[in-house]
């Protein structure tokens, strides 16, 4: 809570008066100081937070004059004053003014007017801290705050919005989302505050809505997941919307690495057999085609070469696999072994021919390099009309089939 000492100047007034003021107590985290003169006294002009003038002396006009160009800005001037000086007053003194007691004054009237005084003093002190309050919250936070009103203007924005947009608070206040976002100028041209979609299905439900949002910040993309609530106006009515924008490109980012890395086998970039059994649970085709492969004397390559070939082995495999069966999915299962899942219904030929397909790819392959010309792929096919329900059995069969075709080949 803030403490406000205020320090008080009066000029020509009575004692009546002074003592007066100085009986009334100040408000809680108020003090009060008191300097007094018939005259005024240039330091004690530019020290006062409050001047209160006898305005009935005969060089009162001068006087206040003299009050105008030395006070602080701030200052309030309070005037006592008959009733025929008030037009001249207001006319030399206008808005610098804060208010004319008329004279001549009663003990009750001054403690009245005083306590007034007070509380409007008060007041704007309590409407300085609470803005004080709200401007240090929303610029030490760091995301996009901003308050618009009903028709889309902005209202209002924290230190980080100004710097997402690159404008300043000036620039942005009264703007709209295409002016403020630089939108594309044909876009632009059909109206800044256009794209208010979001804002009209906040003050509709009148409660806070999330919404995910891609806005173009600087150079990048980013996404932003924003949360906005109904402003209300005295009368209960939406006056407009507040919104926080958080960004969570990066977190985004780093959701997708780990679906990735938990479904994908990291050397090859295949699926692996996690996702597999994810994938064939969603599935929703009926005919599913599964194959099986396996690399043949494949330990000799890490035996005569090293792992580092092994490995180059295992991603060429993965990679004639992507060219020849773009549209199923590849996995690897293990070490040497990679399976297919191919939905749709083919007949005996097609998925034969599809099978050879497939090994003699990857044998053409191995051939075209010197380490690898020892190993082979047997590949073992199943097919079923079943679905999911069937996979299992399915990838047994396939398996059993790819054995027959190792054994074949020994």
């Amino acid at each position: 809570m803030y403490h406000c000492n205020i320090c008080f100047y009066l000029i020509g007034a009575s004692d009546v008066l002074l003592k007066n003021l100085k009986e009334i107590p100040p408000l809680p985290h108020f003090t009060h100081k008191f300097a007094e003169s018939l005259k005024p006294e240039e330091t004690l002009v530019k020290q006062a937070d409050v001047i209160v003038i006898d305005m009935s002396g005969p060089d009162a006009v001068k006087a206040l004059y003299m009050l105008l160009s030395h006070k602080k800005k701030e200052a309030e001037l309070l005037l006592l004053a008959h009733k025929e000086q008030i037009q001249e007053l207001m006319e030399r003194g206008g808005s610098e003014i804060t208010d004319i007691w008329l004279l001549p004054l009663s003990d009750e009237e001054i403690q009245f007017r005083f306590r007034k005084w007070q509380e409007t003093y008060k007041m704007a002190k309590d409407f300085w801290q609470n803005r004080n309050y709200l401007d240090s919250t929303i610029n030490s936070v760091p995301h996009l705050i901003w308050f618009k009103d009903k028709e889309g203007a902005h209202m209002k924005v924290n230190n980080y919005f100004c710097k997402a947009v690159n404008k300043t608070m000036e620039q942005i206040e009264g703007r709209g989302h295409y002016y403020i976002w630089d939108i594309d100028p044909e876009e632009y041209a059909k109206g800044e505050f256009i794209c208010m979609e979001s804002e009209y299905e906040v003050m509709e439900k009148r409660k806070t809505c999330v919404f995910n949002e891609n806005v173009k910040i600087g150079d990048s993309m980013r996404q932003l997941e924003t949360y906005k609530s109904p402003l209300f106006d005295l009368d209960g009515s939406v006056m407009g919307t507040v919104g926080i924008a958080v960004d969570v490109t990066q977190e985004r980012l780093y959701e997708q690495m780990i679906i990735k890395n938990a479904n994908t086998d990291f050397l090859t970039g295949l699926y692996n057999r996690r996702f597999v059994y994810e994938y064939i649970e969603q599935m929703t085709e009926g005919h599913i085609t599964i194959f099986c492969i396996d690399l043949n004397k494949f330990k000799s390559i890490n035996d005569v070469y090293g792992h580092q070939e092994g490995d180059r082995a295992l991603v060429l495999t993965a990679n004639v696999l992507k060219e020849c069966m773009p549209e199923s999915l590849i996995a690897r299962t293990g070490g040497d072994e990679f399976l297919i899942v191919m939905p749709g219904e083919h007949t005996e030929q097609e998925i034969e021919e599809t099978r050879k397909m497939i090994e003699q790819r990857i044998d053409t392959a191995y051939a075209g390099e010197e380490n690898f010309k020892a190993i082979s792929a047997s590949v073992g096919a199943a097919h079923s009309d079943k679905g999911k329900e069937a996979f299992d059995m399915l990838v047994g069969e396939a398996d059993a089939f790819m054995y027959r075709e190792k054994e074949r080949k020994r």
